[in-house]
């Protein structure tokens, strides 16, 4: 039997000391994505019957991306004292023009 949707996690990891981001994912849509950018299994993967249920992989901070998507009006109260804060203009923190 496999791991429902809601238990198909990935857990992302890293410390700015060693300069490595370590990864541990339950979703096969996680792992055909790492196996397409050549992430190379960091250890054997987790089993649960013998079936594969987890796996481990590591990769260089300096490789490694993530973000968020933009949209929606976010949290305008907490950027507005960010920019506060920094006295940085609107304009050069999203890279709008008027």
């Amino acid at each position: 039997m496999g791991l429902t949707r809601a238990e198909q996690e990935t857990v992302i990891q890293w410390d700015e000391q060693d300069k490595t981001v370590s990864l541990f994912s339950s979703s096969p849509t996680v792992w055909r994505k790492l196996a397409r950018l050549g992430v190379p299994e960091r250890r054997s993967p987790s089993t649960l019957s013998g079936t594969p249920v987890g796996r481990f992989y590591s990769v260089p901070l300096a490789r490694f991306r993530w973000g968020l998507k933009r949209g929606g009006t976010g949290n305008t109260a907490a950027l507005a004292r960010f920019r506060q804060s920094t006295g940085k203009a609107p304009e050069a923190q999203t890279g709008n023009q008027p």
